[in-house]
């Protein structure tokens, strides 16, 4: 298990370096979609981003779909569409008995009502730089359906430091692994708070019709169903100009939760993505077993094992952090290595056998067929 690990590892750290700059020149028509939830704290911010954005107002277009808010999230977003340079719709969800992600009965709202070529997806708790939506569309080409970028945490105002640090870190590496999957052209995990895709590509992945059952996978299995299903190209954009700053969670239980949604669509993923995968699991469970029992009769193999992880993760992040900005992160790497076992195992376990909460919501992985 472990060689397994270390060589897909290996594998994505060698895409890294497989990733080139954007060089497209033209500039497509682009409609961003931001599903909202109770962000009457987060929508200004996240809008006033979006509408300062530096590409041509003919070509850019933001729909809000307010996903049942039972604060002032729409309201402000309909204070702010008089005063917009640009198109600013605001929708409100419309009930979808046959679909079971309210996330994703929003994007297929908003998608109905979008106009562009290029779709572009975002939370309202995110803040883009000017440069995103440029930077983002100078990845694709004739041959590219889906580009999707790096999202960071926003420095803590209400949590410790060392809590901000490992959920930011442990956020980061899962994104090196996205890059170093497209690297090889291959989509393993997608950031919908960093996303774009083609309307057409879109259209040839059947849209989001294979996923209406789960409460999950707006993001990664549409973006692999883009590539392995339809055929196009995937793009990762490594470039600082495409760094999109969301809010952190605000505590372990919010984390935990957080994760667990995140492993749901797992599920779902392609045969070889899931081999490595329970093979990465069955490690862990390993791991955690035969390390305390070196305490009681020690034996040197767990240990060796523990450390060529750790190794090979280091030098992975090493690497994407240096070219991401962020090598004062690692600083946070030991102990996060440390927690990350037994809490990817209890994200996995909880992921896929209990209900966890979602913006208010209580939800399990599949609710039904």
């Amino acid at each position: 298990m472990i060689v397994i690990y270390l060589h897909r590892i290996h594998f994505f750290y060698r895409g890294l370096k497989k990733l080139v700059p954007g060089t497209n020149t033209h500039e497509y028509s682009v409609t961003i979609i931001v599903p909202a939830r109770n962000e009457a704290h987060n929508i200004e911010r996240c809008l006033r981003s979006l509408l300062a954005q530096q590409y041509p107002k003919d070509k850019l277009s933001i729909i809000v779909i307010d996903d049942q808010s039972t604060d002032g999230t729409i309201d402000i977003v309909r204070q702010m569409i008089p005063s917009a340079e640009i198109p600013l719709l605001v929708f409100s969800a419309a009930e979808h008995p046959d679909i079971q992600s309210p996330k994703i009965r929003a994007l297929v709202h908003g998608i109905q009502h979008a106009a562009g070529e290029i779709i572009v997806t975002t939370d309202a708790d995110c803040v883009a730089p000017p440069t995103w939506i440029k930077t983002l569309i100078s990845y694709f080409n004739d041959r590219i359906g889906v580009v999707t970028g790096v999202t960071v945490f926003e420095r803590p105002k209400t949590i410790s430091s060392l809590f901000w640090g490992i959920q930011f870190l442990d956020f980061i590496s899962y994104t090196s692994i996205a890059a170093g999957a497209i690297g090889w052209r291959k989509v393993l995990i997608s950031n919908g708070s960093n996303m774009a895709f083609r309307r057409k590509a879109f259209d040839d992945a059947g849209g989001y019709e294979a996923l209406k059952h789960i409460n999950t996978g707006d993001d990664s299995l549409l973006a692999q169903r883009i590539v392995n299903i339809a055929g196009w190209f995937p793009q990762f954009a490594l470039s600082p100009h495409a760094t999109v700053t969301t809010t952190h969670a605000t505590s372990v239980r919010e984390m935990f939760h957080q994760r667990m949604r995140w492993v749901g669509q797992t599920a779902y993923y392609p045969a070889y993505m899931m081999f490595f995968l329970i093979s990465t699991f069955l490690m862990f469970v390993s791991l955690a077993i035969t390390i305390p029992l070196t305490f009681l009769s020690w034996n040197a193999i767990p240990w060796i094992v523990l450390i060529a992880k750790f190794t090979i993760d280091y030098i992975t992040m090493v690497r994407f952090t240096h070219a991401t900005g962020t090598e004062h992160l690692l600083r946070f790497f030991i102990p996060t290595a440390i927690i990350h076992i037994p809490f990817i195992l209890l994200a996995t376990i909880g992921g896929y056998f209990f209900p966890y909460e979602w913006k208010n919501r209580s939800m399990k992985r599949e609710t039904s067929k």
